[in-house]
Formats: C-alpha cells, sequence, structure tokens
C-alpha cells in the first residue's frame, strides 16, 4: 500500500492551442489533474497527480514540481484542440483518436490501495467522483475537495445531488456548474440552496472567474468575496483547477474557508499569467505570500 500526503484524481491532456490572431501553441501540457496538483505544489508540496498518461507527455515541462509515478499508462494522452476566440472565450475538442473520455478518467481501479491524507478531485463525470470520493475515505482520506464538470448535471437527481454535495469537505464549482445544478438562481440564493443540503461541509465556493470568488464556511453569519487578483492575463485555461488544488493546501493549513479561499485565488491568479502551466511552475513562494498579503486586504462579506 502507498501512502500520499497529497493527490489529485483527474484528467491529463495535451493541449493544441489556436488564438484569435492565428497564432498557435503546440504540445502544450494541460489537464485538470495537472492543475489543480500545481495549485498544490506552489504552497509547498510535492502532491500526486493521478489520471491516465500516456508516453507522449511532455513532462519535462512541469520541471519536477509532481509526482507522476501513480498514473496509469495508456498508448497515448487525451488530446485536444484549444480553439480561442476574440471575446476570451474558448472552446476544447477531443481529438478524434482519444474522443472518449471515460477512457482517460480516473476510476476505481486507479485509487486501488492507494491511500493519501488530502486529495482533489478535478472535473470527471460525477458518478465516477462519487465513487473515487467513498473509496477515499474508507482507505482514510482526511480531507476531499471536488470540482465540477458542468456537462450532465442538469440530469441529476436530488439524491445524486446531496450525496455530491456531502461527499465532500471543500465544494468548489465555477458559476458555470452552480447554474447547471440550480437553474435559474443567483449565486447567492445557489450557495444558500447548497447549504440547506450540505449544512456541514466546511467550505462552499463558487468560482466567478475574472469576478471572483463567492464562499460560505460552515456556520459562518455571512458570505465572504475575494476579487480576481492576477498580474495580466493571458490565458484563463486552467484557472479554476488551480484555485481548486490550492484551495484543498489553503484549508489544510489553517482549516478556514478564508485561507482555503486565499490560497486558491493566488494559485489561480499564476494560472492565467501564462498559456500552459509555465507561471505556476515557475512561481515562487515569495510572489506567493505577496499576493496572499495583498489579497488577504480585500475581503468582502456579504448578508447571508
Amino acid at each position: 500500500m502507498t501512502h500520499l500526503t497529497f493527490a489529485s484524481f483527474g484528467n491529463v491532456t495535451v493541449d493544441d492551442l489556436v488564438f484569435a490572431d492565428g497564432t498557435t501553441m503546440w504540445y502544450t501540457p494541460g489537464g485538470n489533474a495537472i492543475y489543480s496538483a500545481l495549485g498544490m505544489a506552489i504552497w509547498g508540496h510535492r502532491p500526486a497527480a493521478v489520471a491516465p498518461i500516456g508516453d507522449d507527455y511532455p513532462i519535462e515541462m512541469l520541471e519536477g514540481r509532481l509526482v507522476l509515478d501513480y498514473c496509469r499508462r495508456t498508448g497515448q494522452t487525451l488530446r485536444d484542440w484549444g480553439l480561442y476566440e476574440e471575446d476570451g472565450t474558448r472552446t476544447f475538442v477531443f481529438r478524434s483518436y482519444t474522443r472518449d473520455w471515460l477512457e482517460y478518467s480516473p476510476t476505481l481501479d486507479d485509487v486501488g490501495a492507494l491511500t493519501c491524507d488530502y486529495a482533489h478531485i478535478a472535473p470527471v463525470p460525477w458518478q465516477q467522483q462519487i465513487a473515487i470520493a467513498d473509496k477515499l475515505r474508507r482507505l482514510g482520506t482526511k480531507t476531499i475537495s471536488i470540482d465540477l464538470d458542468d456537462r450532465y448535471l442538469a440530469e441529476l437527481a436530488d439524491a445524486d445531488r446531496t450525496q455530491l454535495l456531502t461527499v465532500a469537505d471543500l465544494f468548489l464549482p465555477s458559476k458555470q456548474d452552480a447554474e447547471a445544478l440550480y437553474p435559474g438562481n443567483s449565486i447567492p440564493d445557489t450557495i444558500r440552496r447548497m447549504r440547506e443540503v450540505a449544512p456541514d461541509v466546511p467550505m462552499i465556493a463558487v468560482k466567478l472567474g475574472g469576478s471572483g470568488v463567492l464562499f460560505h464556511g460552515a456556520d459562518d453569519a455571512e458570505l465572504s468575496w475575494l476579487p480576481a487578483i492576477a498580474d495580466g492575463v493571458r490565458d484563463t485555461t486552467g484557472a479554476g483547477d488551480a484555485f481548486s488544488g490550492g484551495a484543498l493546501a489553503g484549508f489544510v493549513h489553517s482549516g478556514t474557508a478564508l485561507e482555503a479561499a486565499l490560497r486558491g485565488s493566488v494559485a489561480g491568479s499564476f494560472a492565467v499569467q501564462s498559456s500552459g502551466p509555465g507561471a505556476l511552475v515557475s512561481a515562487r513562494p515569495e510572489e506567493c505570500e505577496a499576493r496572499r498579503s495583498a489579497l488577504l486586504a480585500r475581503v468582502e462579506t456579504r448578508p447571508f
């Protein structure tokens, strides 16, 4: 049996990026398991990514910041086109020969007898998220964070939604995910509805992209908000994943939703500075602490 401190379960991808001005970036290392693990790594950890991966993945570009020894080896890595529009929106399309998303998502067999203290489950099919979280709990994982994929969330039965919410310690959907879970509600109302279902989950946060993050800790009297903080925005790919990994690291550090939001927001700010994970890979501890301190002064509370 192998024991880890931090691990991220999700997808690993090779991204071929086409920007609106016609420029391209080929063979860019990506994947939600990678970005979320790097969000932990900037806070002094060396987490493991657990995901299917091929020998074609450009591991050297991660500069040893992550452990990839527990990735299941496949014939090739999940590969996609990333197509960017002038307004900043983007569409990712899986390549034809790696189109089966399920084939490139972690399974219970990938968990195996692997134990870890703290785990993030990145966006993969929600049924697998519940199953993986349940198994990790049985193996002794202390803290679990979950980010969602908005596909098929509108089809969730109430019991499935409740199970998805309550299986995590940190529930970290994006704005799109939250809208898919509870259509027609404002984000504050959505958080209230989530809290009614899951009163004891230590942290519920909705990532708002360039508008920051709105979050609530169990038993908090108010909602809290942090703005996005970034030294320039080049590409928002992976920012939400990096936030999630940083949030888990922050919560483990202090046990508070505020520290989770702070460290997650800092991780997201590095993710948007580059196309690909380069800015996260090269982030220095003093830069991370400086951004955290600057952000702490900007936290706001709102009625709940």
